[in-house]
């Protein structure tokens, strides 16, 4: 059994600078097997009911983990909703979507 493999679906995304400001965040190895397995697109959901294209990138990590690529209005809704530092929950429901907040 993998110990390192979460069972929970709620990801605890804390906002660092870089997260905030450039609007993309990694996930961690314990939650990677919970997001699709390749590069491609992704749906966010941001907070209750606004839905934004995102795209997940392997290559961005040594480690091949996922990079989630929310862009600009990732970043704008990071900044309208929480500030620098704060802890978000990012749901994942399925590999090809994500709720955040």
């Amino acid at each position: 059994m993998n110990h390192n493999v979460s069972k929970n679906r709620v990801f605890p995304l804390r906002l660092e600078k870089t997260y905030y400001h450039q609007g993309f965040f990694n996930i961690t190895r314990g939650f990677d097997h919970l997001v699709r397995s390749d590069d491609g697109p992704i749906s966010l959901r941001l907070g209750v009911s606004r839905f934004i294209e995102g795209y997940v990138n392997r290559r961005a990590n040594r480690n091949s983990t996922a990079r989630v690529m929310g862009g600009a209005p990732l970043r704008n809704w990071f900044q309208q909703n929480y500030p620098m530092g704060a802890t978000v929950p990012v749901t994942f429901d399925g590999p090809n979507l994500l709720i955040i907040g």
